[in-house]
């Protein structure tokens, strides 16, 4: 296990004492990084913290975010692998955000400002499967507490966690360099096409029609409604007299069949810095993109 201090202070505010769930990370090559964000020492706080891993699938990194919705702070940094000639070790690098308003257009900074990036970034050669990187990163001076974010390199396409029953809430949508219709029109980002995203719930930013956000399961206590139908590579519905269609250049969801889609729309919402006309974000759940409604 290696350790490395990358300390950003922040006064004030206790650190939250729970764990923060378990995320994972693209797949470079036959490698993956399994990222467990933990609070070092435990104790009482009232942060309340969450955490990401975007695949960048366009430059091949990753960005990593940690952010705290009660004090309304964040930091970030990219990520990437390089394995070896043989496949046998990787080299990791942690890097600047290389969009680091990237996380305020797609909704993972909620307050207008970019996350907070580290005092260095280091590169460790290298690393075998199993291999643990710990990164202290924010730190508490009143109380001692620490953010901290394990690392561990991991064969790719592993499943984390313990076994569990199946259910609804482990299957994933995919929009990989989606096309957008809008009755019957294409909408484009010029020179700058969409990458891949995938998570339980996927949200799409149209200029002109706010945040749409999609499910695979009825959500009626969030204000989602059955609005369309996933087929394949293709997801369609209609908001009003307005049809919307997506086309993915991988099915949407798993299995052969149609299934409903439940939408959320915010017509209203916008990116808090200037954007492209279309951009699309993933994440574990709903509720981390309504709680930025």
């Amino acid at each position: 296990m290696i350790r490395l201090s990358l300390l950003v202070f922040f006064s004030a505010a206790a650190l939250c004492a729970q764990d923060i769930s378990v995320d994972g990370g693209p797949a470079w090559g036959d490698f993956s990084i399994l990222f467990t964000p933990k609070i070092e020492p435990a104790g009482a706080g009232s942060a309340q913290l969450n955490s990401a891993v975007i695949d960048a699938a366009v430059t091949g990194t990753a960005h990593r975010f940690i952010y705290d919705e009660k004090n309304k702070r964040a930091f970030g940094y990219d990520v990437s692998l390089e394995p070896s000639a043989d496949g046998s070790t990787a080299q990791l690098r942690i890097e600047p955000l290389s969009d680091s308003q990237w996380a305020v257009r797609n909704g993972w900074a909620m307050w207008g400002s970019a996350p907070s990036g580290l005092p260095k970034y280091p590169i460790i050669p290298n690393l075998k499967i199993g291999d643990k990187i710990v990164l202290d990163l924010l730190v508490n001076p009143a109380t001692g507490q620490k953010i901290v974010d394990y690392l561990t390199l991991i064969q790719a396409h592993a499943p984390i966690g313990p076994p569990h029953d199946f259910s609804l809430s482990d299957v994933l949508m995919t929009l990989d360099a989606p096309a957008v219709f809008v009755n019957g029109k294409s909408l484009l980002n010029p020179g700058k096409p969409l990458g891949a995203v995938s998570g339980r719930a996927i949200a799409l930013y149209a200029e002109g029609y706010g945040r749409l956000i999609f499910s695979l399961f009825p959500q009626p206590a969030l204000g989602f409604r059955r609005s369309g139908v996933i087929a394949g590579n293709t997801l369609t519905f209609r908001i009003g007299a307005t049809e919307f269609r997506i086309v993915s250049k991988s099915p949407v969801a798993p299995g052969d069949g149609q299934y409903n889609l439940y939408l959320f729309s915010d017509p209203d919402w916008r990116p808090a810095m200037a954007t492209r006309p279309v951009t699309t974000a993933a994440s574990g759940s709903a509720e981390s993109f309504l709680r930025s409604h």
